[in-house]
């Protein structure tokens, strides 16, 4: 349970505010932000959790240090920066209308930058050879060692990879409704949320999963209250482990696995 991954994106942030105050361009700012978030990401990995994984230590002693290692970035950040929300674009930008609902022009790349990178990463998981090799690592990692593959250099590419994401979802949120050196909590819990949601074996399901609470919490917004949108969240979560296991998105099976 990657808890520091909150921390991670909140890191992105920073850094896009940080080099955004020295005067860079902001197509300079953003690809050194993001480099920069894998950058922590891949460290985080290489100092707490590649020991950890050599002594074989328990999942609870990853939960505790992953946890120790987040609430030290926060405090990093809060001594240097403060803990007031700042803004990475003071610019006043012109409004988009679909009928009832109106979104401002961030929301729309947001959407669409959604859309690019979940038809990527299914491509890049069901039709590339590093993302066949990360799901076959999701099912049984020793013997994928066995078979010869660097399971160190692909736990790399692993945390690069997620650090992208946490650094481009940062960035957009930011430039939405600003920074605060506790902003990556609540995406960490709704991306929990949406993995156990889809389905932690199948990105489809994950996307979806994370589709899903996005347009209810939405929704929720919109029609009630901000103050409901966590409670709805995890009420569904609740009501999804009653009632149904494994995620939307089912695994098919081989009859000697049943």
């Amino acid at each position: 349970f990657h808890i520091a991954y909150g921390a991670v994106y909140m890191v992105a942030a920073y850094s896009m505010y940080t080099l955004l105050s020295w005067h860079l361009p902001f197509i300079i700012s953003l690809i050194l932000s993001i480099i920069f978030t894998v950058i922590i990401g891949i460290l985080i990995e290489l100092l707490v959790y590649k020991p950890l994984y050599r002594k074989r230590a328990s999942l609870g002693i990853y939960l505790i240090s992953s946890l120790g290692v987040y609430i030290l970035l926060i405090n990093i950040i809060a001594l240097i920066f403060g803990n007031e929300t700042k803004l990475l674009s003071y610019e006043i930008v012109a409004s988009v209308h679909l009928g009832e609902i109106i979104l401002t022009k961030i929301q729309v790349i947001q959407f669409f930058t959604f859309l690019i990178l979940s038809i990527l990463s299914i491509f890049f998981m069901h039709y590339t050879r590093i993302g066949k090799t990360i799901q076959a690592m999701g099912c049984n990692a020793n013997l994928l060692e066995y078979c010869g593959v660097n399971l160190q250099k692909l736990r790399f590419i692993i945390f690069a990879i997620g650090s992208f994401f946490a650094g481009v979802a940062s960035i957009l949120t930011g430039l939405d409704v600003g920074i605060d050196p506790y902003m990556g909590m609540m995406p960490l819990l709704n991306a929990v949320t949406a993995v156990i949601l889809g389905g932690i074996k199948r990105i489809e399901g994950i996307i979806a999963g994370a589709f899903f609470i996005g347009i209810t919490q939405n929704l929720v917004i919109w029609y009630f209250s901000g103050r409901w949108e966590s409670v709805v969240t995890f009420s569904i979560l609740i009501i999804f482990f009653l009632y149904q296991s494994g995620g939307i998105v089912k695994i098919k099976k081989r009859a000697e696995e049943l």
